[in-house]
């Protein structure tokens, strides 16, 4: 299974993890600071939504396509005992 960053923090936390292999120690903590502070504003500008909220909408478009799938089945079924289309 793909390893999916479960929330809006957790892939701050790993853009900082990998921003902060590649910067020096050196760098302050208040540069560390701003470059967190300026990447959960992008994030949140982006409309992330977490693992969680994804797994739910897709089995809600599961469970309605499988409703408009039964009703589709269930006209064609109709339109040939009426013989609507012929």
């Amino acid at each position: 299974m793909t390893d999916f960053p479960q929330s809006p923090a957790d892939i701050i936390e790993r853009i900082m993890q990998t921003a902060k292999a590649a910067v020096p120690d050196s760098l302050s903590s208040d540069v560390r600071e701003n470059v967190r502070a300026a990447l959960q504003d992008v994030i949140a500008d982006l409309d992330v939504v977490t693992r969680e909220e994804l797994d739910v909408q897709k089995a809600v478009l599961q469970k309605t396509r499988a409703k408009v799938d039964e009703m589709e089945s269930i006209i064609a079924d109709l339109e040939a005992r009426l013989d609507i289309n012929n």
